[in-house]
């Protein structure tokens, strides 16, 4: 209750101090009987010490992304990034007109405007045939989950992504497409199981040689689907009509190629690369599992300041490498702030009492090309200074599209800033 109470006095007086106009970057605030008889000193603390390292999940749950992601391309920094979608197929009706003749079908994708990367390349759709049903232990797919399919593409097509149109349409062979639908006519396809044993899905995968964006899909039946063109002969008006398969179980399979990089050390989900082994930096992707794992070894030293206080406020700027973001390559708006154990696996989110925590973008400073992200930590560091028995936890940001997109942020550590990047504790304190 205290502490509250002192917030509040230095909220107001702080405010009186900004109304007089005062510039002095440390005060010895004595608060009025009103508030209080206690004499208040404000510090202001930036020479704590912030630990960088990378570590990678060993899988990801991507049945949870809200997209397909398809495509290939080469990062300086991530490497050979490949991103393949898996999915099956369930229908709303398994019922179709007997006089029915099929005239042609295709693969609608459609565009969900995501993209990641260079569009102006071709890009290459190798659009195979699952030979064996989705499946797993859990029900859930991971980044690194596969599906056996035939090593010959159903259909392989060649596009430029425009991904503000609406969507990409790819013929499919017609002797594929006359199978399914004669068996759907004549009641050999009646239900969802009936159609995974003629057909158990499709994966598409970049080409080998592709060298340009991670394009986004959406699964909606709205958006993405396959669709039958038919007629039927003996009709007065010969009208076409359609007949739609739509997307049922899916997920993305991304991975990266870091052969030759600092990256290619880290070996299991427990190894962190330390940012003084990386050349001062620290990787965070979506999608692959790379995180910046952030520690503060010298928090305690707040003791050492030798008198009773509190921390009104604990702000860490964390500054993105100046070459590793682009137009083609933006930084997150905001990132989310979770907590990891000491094994490197997930704990929890950090929230406080109004809402979850988040880290944002400030580029108040971007004419001096100085942008940071600034990330309230005071409910990390309270608990860090009250818990009992002491943890080995650690702080790690990630996006809140974290299952469902490519992005990568490059992180400077303390040093490679230049200082930029620096945990600041606003501390009061009191007799």
């Amino acid at each position: 209750m205290f502490k509250y109470y002192l917030k509040l006095v230095f909220t107001l007086v702080v405010a009186i101090v900004v109304i007089s106009c005062s510039t002095d970057s440390e005060e010895n605030l004595l608060a009025g009987e009103d508030f209080t008889s206690t004499n208040i000193r404000v510090l202001s603390v930036d020479t704590f010490s912030v630990k960088f390292s990378t570590m990678k999940f060993d899988s990801i749950a991507t049945s949870i992304s809200s997209r397909l992601m398809i495509g290939k391309y080469t990062d300086d920094d991530m490497g050979i990034v490949n991103s393949s979608s898996y999915f099956s197929f369930n229908s709303t009706s398994y019922s179709i007109d007997n006089d029915a003749v099929l005239d042609s079908v295709g693969l609608v994708l459609g565009y969900d405007t995501y993209y990641y990367n260079d569009t102006t390349q071709v890009a290459t759709l190798n659009i195979h045939k699952l030979t064996e049903k989705m499946s797993s232990d859990d029900d859930t797919f991971y980044n690194t989950s596969t599906t056996a399919y035939e090593t010959t593409p159903l259909i392989t097509k060649s596009y430029i992504p425009t991904p503000n149109k609406d969507s990409i349409y790819v013929t499919l062979p017609y002797t594929f497409g006359e199978e399914l639908f004669n068996d759907i006519r004549d009641n050999n396809i009646t239900d969802d199981e009936s159609l995974y044993q003629k057909l158990k899905g499709f994966t598409i995968i970049p080409g080998t040689d592709d060298n340009g964006s991670v394009i986004g899909f959406s699964p909606s039946s709205e958006d993405t689907y396959i669709r039958f063109y038919y007629t039927i002969p003996d009709e007065l008006y010969t009208d076409e009509y359609t007949y739609d398969f739509s997307i049922d179980t899916y997920y993305n399979h991304t991975e990266t190629d870091v052969t030759g990089l600092p990256l290619e050390s880290i070996i299991d989900q427990e190894y962190n690369l330390d940012s003084s082994d990386s050349n001062g930096i620290c990787y965070n992707q979506s999608g692959t599992g790379y995180v910046t794992k952030i520690e503060f070894p010298t928090i305690k030293n707040i003791y050492d300041i030798g008198r009773e206080g509190t921390i009104l406020d604990a702000v860490l700027y964390i500054e993105p490498n100046t070459g590793s973001h682009s137009d083609i390559q933006p930084l997150n708006e905001s990132l989310l702030l979770y907590t990891i154990d000491q094994n490197n696996d997930l704990a929890s989110q950090i929230s406080n009492s109004s809402d979850v925590v988040t880290a944002t973008l400030s580029t108040d400073d971007s004419e001096f090309n100085v942008i940071t992200y600034e990330v309230p930590v005071i409910d990390f560091i309270d608990k860090k200074l009250n818990e009992s028995p002491e943890t080995e936890d650690a702080l790690i940001l990630i996006p809140s599209d974290y299952n469902s997109e490519i992005n990568k942020i490059i992180f400077n550590d303390t040093e490679k800033s230049n200082y930029n990047t620096r945990l600041v504790i606003t501390y009061a304190i009191y007799e």
